[in-house]
């Protein structure tokens, strides 16, 4: 999902031409090329495709890129974001659908250069935008431009802040996007696709000065990611090399997937893969490494939040409203934050009485630990157990569809896939993480499973993890919102309060229906709403109340009952993700007001199934254009 945090602001006001061409492709050719894409991102494949093959003979129609109406802006907006993106393009999959397979060879340029000359057009984009007559555009244009202007706006108005995100931090940034575009984005078909996997390890060097650059360039304006993130990296990177290559991950993913390859030496393949990841990419690693230990000793083992950062506060009130799109000031976040922990603490002791183990004397947190201790909630910590985990995990999404479809007139047709994160990565990720599936379906959605212990994993919190990441939460919206007929720029867009909001609903919707098989996992529920609802009240006491990472911990186990190694994980993500995990618990509260506005309003005509259909018919946007749209629904059917 980080891959497309960063597609509206990246984006530079210059000629098509002039981009693809500088970057990826030649002209004449080149904003064909992109024709072609975003004819196969608009369901026109085959014209696409047959737009290549004129383009590889030589055949090239009389074109001509302009921006005369409003889907051509958004589509340049797109254009002009990906040619500088090409992990973004391979995690897209769009162009290898219509076989175009160049982009492949290369990494993105992470320099500071680089993003500050996307900064220095973001406002020339918005004014672009501004351009356009809202008036005179369809009702569906309309949503496409202020879905699109919310985002610009806000970028354009936190321009000051865009060295402020951590780009390399333990969780996500540079470093976990080059791993997960080489080992999962990245496809191994075809001779020439070994010839770009090669090319792009060769280019690991490059990318890591640059994000050494990157760096120094941070830490000279005074902003270093916390200590914890830099010993993580370190442990990171230590991981990722192993003292014979043959064990690098980097190198066995090139050499399983190429046995079903024709027509290539792998033999050759195997030694060149071997020489480049020795010679170019084991020392840039170390390079890397080298440079965070010195931050490191630097830091003088500081773990702060955001407001010792220059500046500190106005950015985090940015990050703020840019994960939950709303004007809610951090004290106010806080004290909702508090006040949904008691309400849902009052719930879970309700089903402790219920079924006799309740004790007044100990705390819901301490409860929540006692439950913990029954062996009868995990799977054995052995490699059979971790399979027998997965193996559930694919059963209740079988039993999701069965029992909770019949809530939803549509449905995706990408596929589905679960899996255990990587062990390189287990440290360092959360429970449990969601990749989208390819937009041309051709690689599956993926629901990431953190199985590096297996006392992280209670059974009784399986079932609405599973709803949560896989169907009716993540999977199923964003495998919809995909395919849908709008511009690609919306079925990009990312707008963590929706994302998250619908998944956690998700979880409620399966709660009210009677989903959850027993009480213990009615209990998973509400402890994985109460931990959403803690959330608002650790990110908002890191970041405008000063807490520490220790006082942070303590808060939540004790409030939670969560396992303190799960609760340090998460707490570190907030560290170096400021703002995102207040997004989860605003957004589905905002969608349960709008489903009872909308009951209230409609009485006996209103269809649940209507609701979930105005809901992600719009996809991603913001929490203001999702009310409008409620409402506008509710005033018509009102009429009829």
């Amino acid at each position: 999902m980080n891959y497309l945090k960063n597609i509206l602001i990246l984006t530079i006001m210059l000629p098509i031409q002039k981009i693809t061409a500088d970057l990826l492709f030649q002209e004449p050719q080149a904003h064909l090329y992109w024709k072609a894409l975003m004819l196969a991102a608009n369901n026109k494949k085959d014209e696409a495709i047959d737009l290549v093959k004129k383009i590889r003979a030589g055949d090239l129609p009389n074109s001509q890129s302009n921006l005369d109406t409003i889907e051509d802006f958004f589509d340049y907006l797109f254009v002009s974001g990906a040619s500088r993106d090409p992990q973004l393009l391979s995690y897209l999959g769009l162009f290898e659908s219509i076989g175009v397979r160049e982009h492949n060879a290369h990494l993105n340029d992470v320099s500071p250069s680089a993003i500050q000359l996307a900064v220095q057009e973001q406002q020339k984009n918005l004014q672009m935008l501004k351009r356009h007559s809202v008036e005179r555009m369809t009702p569906e244009q309309q949503l496409s431009h202020n879905i699109v202007a919310w985002m610009l706006e806000h970028e354009n108005k936190g321009a000051e802040f865009v060295y402020h995100d951590y780009r390399i931090n333990q969780m996500f940034g540079i470093l976990v996007d080059l791993s997960m575009t080489l080992m999962e984005f990245h496809r191994l078909e075809l001779p020439e696709d070994c010839e770009h996997y090669l090319s792009r390890l060769a280019g690991v060097p490059k990318q890591f000065e640059q994000t050494i650059e990157l760096l120094e360039h941070q830490k000279n304006l005074g902003i270093t990611p916390p200590a914890f993130a830099l010993k993580k990296i370190i442990t990171i990177i230590d991981h990722s090399l192993p003292q014979t290559i043959e064990e690098n991950i980097f190198y066995l993913n090139l050499i399983k997937k190429a046995e079903k390859i024709e027509q290539i030496d792998r033999n050759k393949l195997a030694e060149r893969a071997k020489d480049i990841i020795l010679n170019k990419v084991y020392p840039a690693y170390k390079k890397l490494r080298d440079y965070c230990q010195q931050l490191l000793d630097e830091s003088n083992n500081a773990n702060n939040g955001v407001w010792a950062l220059p500046n500190g506060d106005a950015y985090y009130a940015h990050t703020l409203a840019r994960h939950t799109t709303t004007d809610l000031s951090a004290d106010e976040i806080h004290a909702l934050g508090l006040k949904e922990v008691a309400k849902i603490h009052k719930q879970m002791r309700e089903i402790f009485v219920r079924e006799g183990m309740n004790d007044a004397s100990k705390s819901v947190g301490e409860l929540m630990q006692d439950l913990a201790k029954d062996e009868r909630f995990y799977f054995p910590e052995t490699e059979e157990g971790r399979k027998q985990c997965i193996a559930e995990f694919e059963a209740i999404v079988e039993r999701s569809r069965k029992e909770l479809y019949p809530l939803f007139d549509i449905k995706p047709k990408a596929q589905l896939k679960i899996q255990a994160v990587p062990k390189h990565e287990e440290e360092g990720q959360p429970g449990a993480y969601y990749a989208p599936a390819s937009i041309d379906g051709s690689r599956p959605g993926i629901f990431f499973a953190n199985l590096r212990s297996m006392r992280e994993m209670p059974i009784y919190h399986m079932e609405t993890l599973t709803i949560h990441e896989a169907e009716p939460g993540h999977h199923f919206q964003i495998a919809l919102q995909q395919e849908m007929q709008m511009p690609l720029l919306r079925k990009l867009g990312n707008y963590n309060v929706y994302y998250e909001g619908w998944a956690l609903y998700t979880e409620k919707l399966a709660y009210e229906q009677g989903f959850y098989s027993s009480s213990f996992a009615q209990l998973g529920h509400l402890a994985d709403e109460l931990f959403r609802a803690a959330r608002l009240v650790v990110d908002t006491g890191i970041h405008h109340k000063r807490w520490s990472r220790e006082q942070a911990i303590d808060y939540m186990v004790q409030v939670t009952g969560m396992p303190k190694s799960s609760v340090a994980t998460e707490i570190e993500r907030y560290f170096v993700y400021p703002g995102q995990a207040c997004s989860y618990k605003i957004g589905q509260l905002k969608l349960l007001e709008l489903r009872k506005r909308m009951k209230d309003a409609l009485g006996d005509k209103f269809d649940i199934r209507e609701f979930h259909n105005v809901v992600l018919k719009l996809g991603a946007a913001p929490l203001t254009v999702l009310e409008e749209v409620v409402d506008e629904y509710i005033a018509m059917k009102q009429v009829y």
